[in-house]
């Protein structure tokens, strides 16, 4: 499957990355398809599906990477959560973040942190489940994730903050249908996706959309014929 989504000539390429798939795997696919050297702007986490920038020359990722490193860059990411309690229409979430690199996770830490910001937003509620629109200028290793949890959102899918790992199954949804010890759920994996990313280059303004995953459309077309 060819997983360019634009190709900005000599200068860049926009990737659609699966979620699962590493920085390494998507080098290794652009190079499969078109024998190019390329050099990522930002890191997207593995198990985060959406857009990747890709330059092709010295110059370009020089250029790129002052835009990112200058927060001039936009990400908008969509997650599915479960909400427990009232939550508002829209929040802001400023909580400096570190790593720990023996158990490469993320954690919240005003001492050793680095900034990060995500403003959040709910575009659709279905009962306790919520679709929500993530958007920040600069990305820390599972800033979204983090934050998330910290806002009281349980990401679907989610095994790490906090490890309850939650999936929808029809039968939770669909009254008369009865739930087998081999039922699959409605969709997989963390259930963020990074689906609109633009910036400036080269005075131009570029601005890339990504649909959503299949099966995630497939999610929201029970949570509309059960939950509303």
């Amino acid at each position: 499957m060819n997983k360019i989504v634009y190709d900005e000539g000599d200068h860049f390429c926009v990737y659609a990355k699966g979620a699962e798939e590493s920085s390494t795997q998507v080098h290794q696919a652009w190079q499969a398809q078109r024998q190019e050297r390329v050099s990522l702007i930002y890191l997207l986490d593995t198990e985060i599906s959406g857009l990747c920038i890709l330059a092709k020359t010295a110059d370009a990722k020089r250029e790129l990477k002052n835009t990112y490193g200058s927060n001039l860059f936009t990400f908008e990411f969509v997650l599915w959560a479960y909400v427990e309690n009232a939550l508002s229409e829209q929040w802001d979430c400023d909580l400096s973040i570190g790593w720990d690199a023996c158990r490469h996770q993320a954690f919240p830490s005003k001492l050793k942190g680095k900034k990060a910001y995500t403003q959040f937003k709910v575009e659709q509620r279905y009962g306790h489940y919520h679709r929500i629109r993530a958007t920040t200028h600069y990305l820390r290793p599972q800033q979204i994730q983090l934050h998330a949890h910290y806002g009281h959102l349980e990401v679907l899918g989610d095994t790490r903050f906090p490890p309850k790992n939650h999936y929808v199954y029809l039968s939770s949804l669909k009254p008369d249908f009865k739930k087998s010890s081999d039922e699959k759920p409605l969709s997989s994996g963390l259930h963020i996706h990074l689906q609109h990313v633009c910036f400036d280059f080269h005075g131009q303004h570029y601005s890339f959309l990504q649909p959503l995953p299949e099966d995630w459309l497939v999610l929201e077309k029970y949570f509309t014929r059960y939950l509303r």
